[in-house]
């Protein structure tokens, strides 16, 4: 299987490809048509299995398929600190190459005027920590009214750390349709939880020791047993 297989538009497949990628992964391979598809999503893989550009890729292509002519943000990335916050900006820069989005990230840690004047420019996706979202949210810096996708990044990382309430908050305040990716490298009880309190029907995807794909649809209760399909 390659990229191209997997119905990735060519400005994505270009990027990939100068950037040395030549086949997907097997999360990619399970993520990428259900993403496409508008299917909300629970991806569970170790690390190494390019989580990442899983989501990425798919999202950029549903941006520019829905391209609109504004500046609100269209795309929502948590992540749970800034060195993630600058990981996924990275993997944005590398695989938009040839596309007309932008992106923009805000955490802590940094002088507030650069990020309120960015935030005045048209941003397509935004990638920020929880902590500081609410806190601009709060002081009408952030519009989350044209949120098409969110996406909550190292799921066990910020449910670990506390965030989980703040996580829902955030899902209130987007548009009620909407698609929602959660990705994580655990999936503890507290994953679970938070999945069923926001996300619509989402289709469970694992990839095992072993390296299987298998996907699970769930409905939304977390936990039970479902005919298991075997993919890529």
């Amino acid at each position: 299987m390659n990229f191209r297989t997997l119905h990735l538009i060519n400005p994505i497949i270009r990027a990939v490809t100068e950037a040395g990628y030549s086949r997907p992964t097997e999360m990619q391979c399970a993520a990428i048509p259900a993403i496409l598809a508008g299917r909300d999503i629970i991806g569970y893989a170790e690390p190494g299995t390019e989580k990442t550009a899983a989501f990425i890729m798919p999202v950029l292509q549903l941006l520019k398929k829905r391209c609109a002519d504004h500046i609100r943000i269209r795309t929502l990335i948590l992540v749970p600190n800034r060195e993630r916050a600058i990981q996924i900006e990275d993997h944005l820069t590398l695989y938009s190459k040839y596309l007309p989005l932008s992106q923009l990230s805000v955490f802590g840690g940094i002088e507030a005027p650069g990020q309120l004047a960015a935030l005045k420019k048209r941003v397509d996706i935004l990638i920020a920590t929880p902590e500081r979202l609410l806190d601009l949210a709060g002081k009408r810096f952030i519009d989350l009214s044209r949120v098409e996708i969110m996406i909550v990044d190292e799921a066990d990382r910020l449910t670990e750390t506390g965030f989980a309430d703040e996580i829902k908050q955030i899902s209130q305040m987007i548009p009620r349709k909407r698609q929602i990716l959660l990705f994580s490298a655990t999936l503890p009880e507290a994953v679970n939880t938070m999945a069923g309190t926001i996300m619509n029907n989402p289709l469970k995807i694992c990839i095992a020791a072993a390296r299987t794909a298998i996907i699970h649809t769930q409905q939304p209760v977390y936990g039970t047993d479902k005919e298991k399909e075997q993919i890529c």
